[in-house]
């Protein structure tokens, strides 16, 4: 990242640039200032823009081979072209290939995506997007842009409350950056309107104006489930139905992350960190909050707990399955015994 911010500042790019990764508000904000330093964004005649889908190669070979007007570069972008998708035989391939290597010096070449996973989940490209990727990463420059963890995202935050002449509390800040689950465009949206409201933003403010969805309620019952706080997780649990939340569903979700919180348990007691769970169990880019957050619930619990915490869950599951009662009846009464134990 700071290699880019170098090649923006000074206007210096150059060759190919593939920028990708879960946090799609980062590519697109690298995205856009990358372009903004090689040609302005109304100078129409010397940005030739193409969609992944369906994508016809050789019009993009051939705008690269084409000469700037009245301009020292010509750039060419290239949105989601994920070839899990699009099945770019081999020798249709080849040329683009062979362009990446040999861009003219006029031309900059940039990849990027917005609503496309070329890594399927995983930590690198897919084996049909790796040609491509290699390509540009051995003769030009690539870029991941991964989720942030709450605590960065609150840092962006007050960053950007700053920069609205507003004060944010730290634990405010934090809130949102566990509230957003790793969406910046959900944090920096709370920012500007949370900014709009106060000059000086509380946690109680982030409470009261900020929505939290679904899925972080769930998390949240997680963590007082393993904490044993049956109140706590008797009060979101009966909001969450209220709210109409499926519960068969809820059950999955809640499953999940106790399972993150007992192997992040289990990797305490074998003074094993994040990092290594993360890369032990194969969590992609965009789900490694979900390993932070059960570090830190990890904390308030033991690994006897937790196993006890799965096989009722497990029973649950078995009891919604073979129809032995209301699923909201069988998580309720799941929850008051794992909860209370």
């Amino acid at each position: 990242m700071r290699e880019l911010e170098t090649v923006i500042k000074s206007g210096s790019a150059k060759g190919a640039y593939y920028l990708y990764g879960a946090d799609n508000y980062r590519t697109a904000e690298a995205f856009g200032r990358l372009c903004e330093s090689i040609v302005p964004a109304d100078d129409t005649l010397n940005i030739h823009s193409f969609q992944g889908k369906n994508i016809d190669i050789d019009e993009v070979v051939e705008a690269c081979d084409a000469l700037p007007v009245f301009a020292e570069k010509m750039l060419v972008t290239v949105c989601d072209l994920d070839l899990e998708v699009n099945k770019v035989p081999a020798a249709k391939l080849k040329p683009l290939i062979d362009e990446i290597e040999n861009l003219p010096e006029t031309t900059v070449l940039i990849f990027y995506t917005s609503t496309t996973d070329i890594c399927g989940g995983k930590a690198k490209p897919t084996a049909a997007n790796k040609k491509l990727f290699t390509a540009v990463d051995k003769y030009g420059s690539t870029l991941r842009f991964d989720m942030l963890t709450p605590v960065q995202t609150a840092r962006l935050v007050e960053q950007r409350c700053s920069e609205n002449g507003a004060a944010i509390e730290r634990a405010a800040a934090e809130l949102i950056g566990t509230r957003c689950r790793g969406d910046l465009n959900f944090a920096m949206n709370e920012a500007d309107k949370l900014s709009s409201y106060s000059a000086h933003i509380t946690k109680a403010d982030v409470e009261m104006l900020t929505p939290e969805n679904d899925d972080t309620k769930a998390y949240t019952l997680s963590d007082a489930i393993a904490s044993g706080n049956v109140t706590r997780a008797l009060d979101i649990y009966n909001r969450l139905i209220e709210n109409r939340t499926d519960p068969i569903y809820l059950l999955y979700i809640v499953t999940g992350s106790i399972n993150d919180i007992y192997r992040a348990r289990l990797a305490l007691d074998s003074r094993r960190s994040a990092e290594n769970v993360t890369e032990d169990f194969g969590y992609s880019a965009n789900m490694r909050f979900r390993v932070t957050n059960a570090f830190k619930s990890a904390q308030k619990t033991t690994a006897k707990r937790m196993r006890h915490c799965m096989e009722v869950l497990l029973q649950a599951d078995l009891d919604m399955k073979t129809g032995k009662g209301a699923p909201e009846t069988i998580l309720e009464n799941a929850i008051i015994r794992i909860s209370g134990k």
